[in-house]
């Protein structure tokens, strides 16, 4: 047996977690990555993984943030989507530091850990071989009357608060021995933040949402006298997921902590016969092939083309009427419907995030609508692209080589005159948009930004062609921001693609933004105008389909940002270096 090392990773707000990894007894690429339940550590999922793996494997854990050795406030993070980003952290570490591929990764999680391993596989799309739920936590027993709602208040009045676990070892499994384990296992924190507890149940309502989204290969393994979750939720789970490879099994008798319990061959044997399948399947999706568009978000587009049923024609004119005769006294409404909400002006007005209006009236609509968890998402898609961006620019100062930027659909293109202003080197910009108003609000942005360097163009961004955005310089970065979710047509978006992927350099960067769901989605295709005053509807894709299109010609996908609900992400893809 192949002793475990120890290890840590920077997350993405500069801390230091602490991991365990163990090499194969044989060489091979595949491996497993497990998730500790909350209030544990990575030390004691060692056991289970040990029997298992049967050393065929790689072997990851790492410690939560809060957790075990690794740092930060004990048992706290800011949202349960930190969580979700810190495992993104880690399987880019596992990914540059080994060499290892997350398309040849499968994950095993207990309860909390089952919730992160969605959210993350929902919200960035790895790719995963697949995964192992044990008991997720789709549905905590809080037993007390309006916990919910209590702990939520809680969380508003103060972001700092904790709760203790009312878990006892006997709880969580039959095994005395494990229990004791428990018991006195001093790195073990029976406390967990108010804030990461209520936005775990918000994780959950968005995955249930999207259900249908999820297509990676599953096993859910529920345990009979769960005292801790409600399983009827993972029978629904199991039944409205798109997988084409999905089992669910019940263990009788079997309690929460799964891989801590008597009997374990009766969970070994379901786990190692699902590894060994899924790591003998072959991938089936060609690299130039164009993906298929998901049903039930082509059937999702359709709906919203035609007309709604009665009752709704009803609440969405209502809806209409007031934002066009009260809504108007909000700036930023205002210059939504005249515009359009999509536009690159009211987008740039959403960014600014400053309420204005005729009146308190109209400024209090105005918070009201900038506050919307579209809007939300919107912003924070911008300072992912940013900070994508940054990340990039560096690298290619790094190697000695100027950036050239070319933003597709740019509109007023903000973002772009505060990153020149940021770094400390030269960065030449392209911006492009068909849109008349844009372009002159770009100069003029330019020209307050007193940016340098810059170059404008007016073309129709599906019609972007080499000689469109000729110049002294091929550029080395393309942005593609907020456009291919007005398209449902898959062949159509491949086919511009393609032309960035041949308009750019070898080794040059492809940023692009996809819109995964939308809670808003019906409201905003019944209500509201797009540029061209007609109804704003968006084909939503899946992550794993929006990625396909990109790489389907050519490009390979680096890595995924989101925002904490999943709405906006936003990818980086590159052009193959050359071959000299």
């Amino acid at each position: 047996m192949e002793k475990w090392h120890e290890g840590s990773f920077r997350t993405m707000d500069g801390l230091n977690l602490f991991y365990r990894y163990r090499e194969p007894a044989q060489k091979t690429k595949n491996v497993l990555l497990f998730l500790h339940r909350g209030h544990e550590h990575s030390a004691r999922i060692i056991p289970f993984a040990n029997r298992v793996s049967q050393d065929k494997y790689w072997c990851f854990s790492f410690d939560l943030r809060g957790h075990g050795h690794s740092e930060g406030p004990r048992a706290w993070a800011r949202n349960f989507d930190v969580w979700v980003k810190d495992l993104n952290s880690f399987v880019a570490h596992i990914s540059q530091t080994f060499k290892l591929s997350p398309q040849d990764t499968l994950i095993i999680a207990n309860s909390v850990g089952s919730v992160m391993a969605l959210s993350w596989i929902l919200n960035y799309a790895p790719n995963l071989k697949g995964c192992i739920l044990g008991a997720p936590a789709f549905s905590i027993k809080l037993y007390i009357p309006l916990a919910l709602p209590m702990l939520k208040l809680l969380a508003k009045v103060s972001n700092n608060q904790f709760v203790t676990s009312y878990v006892r070892s006997s709880l969580l499994t039959r095994d005395e021995n494990e229990a004791k384990a428990y018991d006195e296992d001093r790195l073990i924190t029976k406390k967990i933040g108010v804030n990461i507890l209520t936005t775990l149940f918000d994780t959950v309502k968005n995955v249930f949402a999207r259900l249908k989204d999820f297509e990676t290969p599953v096993l859910v393994i529920s345990a009979e006298k769960d005292y801790i979750v409600d399983n009827k939720k993972h029978s629904i789970f199991i039944n409205g997921i798109s997988s084409s490879i999905k089992k669910h099994i019940v263990l009788p008798g079997f309690r929460h902590a799964l891989f801590h319990e008597k009997d374990q061959h009766k969970i070994l044997s379901p786990c190692q016969e699902f590894i060994e399948k899924l790591f003998l399947t072959k991938p089936m999706q060609l690299p130039s092939v164009i993906p298929q568009a998901r049903e039930h978000t082509l059937d999702e587009h359709k709906k919203l083309s035609n007309k709604a049923s009665p009752a709704k024609q009803v609440y969405y004119s209502f809806y209409g009427f007031f934002l066009n005769k009260i809504g108007r006294l909000s700036d930023g409404v205002s210059i939504g419907l005249k515009h359009g909400f999509d536009s690159g002006v009211s987008l740039d007005y959403v960014y600014r995030n400053h309420s204005s209006g005729y009146g308190w009236v109209g400024k209090l609509i105005d918070r009201v609508y900038l506050n919307s968890i579209g809007w939300r998402g919107i912003r924070t898609r911008k300072e992912n692209i940013k900070h994508t961006l940054m990340g990039v620019l560096k690298l290619l100062e790094e190697r000695g080589i100027e950036p050239v930027v070319l933003d597709i659909a740019s509109g007023p293109g903000r973002y772009l005159f505060e990153i020149q202003q940021e770094v400390s080197f030269p960065v030449q910009l392209m911006l492009n948009d068909n849109d008349q108003v844009s372009m002159n609000y770009a100069r003029e942005l330019a020209k307050k930004f007193n940016a340098r360097k810059v170059r404008f163009t007016q073309h129709n961004a599906f019609e972007i062609q080499a000689d469109t955005v000729r110049t002294d310089r091929t550029p080395n970065i393309i942005i593609v921001s907020g456009l291919f979710e007005l398209y449902d047509n898959n062949p159509h978006v491949h086919q511009v693609i393609k032309q960035l992927f041949n308009i750019i350099s070898h080794g040059g960067y492809l940023i692009y933004t996809g819109q995964p769901w939308h809670p808003q989605i019906e409201m905003i295709g019944r209500v509201l105008n797009n540029r061209h005053g007609q109804k704003w509807i968006m084909r939503r894709r899946v992550q794993r389909e929006m990625d396909l299109l990109v790489e389907s010609t050519g490009f390979s996908k680096i890595n995924t940002a989101a925002d904490t609900n999943g709405i906006f992400t936003v990818s980086c893809a590159q052009k193959p270096v050359q071959d000299t």
